[in-house]
């Protein structure tokens, strides 16, 4: 955002750097950010003190709930950003704003939607 402010590209989109390995590589990153928040937050709640603390017993079913209550919020989040809000409504903006974008409609025909491409 800065370059554009500061008239180092005139792109309306940004073709360049990880957005030409991926579309969206801000909401990868977000769903990365909160599969490994959750990872590290299942350590700690699978644990014979957090399962006792829970009231979820040490058995193998307490650490089932504690793994399934670590994974809603990346589970969430993934939703909402691939079905709900953050891809399909991006999507739909800048296919809207850039339909008769050459250049728009090329980068979008060959650049993969979420997970990168490098080859």
């Amino acid at each position: 955002m800065a370059e554009k402010h500061a008239k180092l590209h005139d792109e309306g989109f940004l073709t360049r750097g990880l957005w030409s390995k991926s579309r969206h590589p801000n909401y990868l990153g977000e769903m990365t950010l909160w599969t490994g928040i959750a990872t590290t937050a299942a350590g700690v709640m699978t644990s014979a003190p957090a399962l006792m603390e829970m009231g979820l017993g040490l058995g193998i079913g307490g650490k089932i709930a504690a793994l399934a209550m670590a994974g809603v919020s990346p589970a969430f989040v993934t939703l909402l950003l691939t079905k709900v809000s953050g891809i399909p409504m991006s999507e739909t903006k800048y296919d809207k704003r850039f339909e008769k974008d050459q250049k728009y409609q090329e980068w979008k025909r060959n650049t993969p939607v979420l997970f990168p491409k490098f080859w």
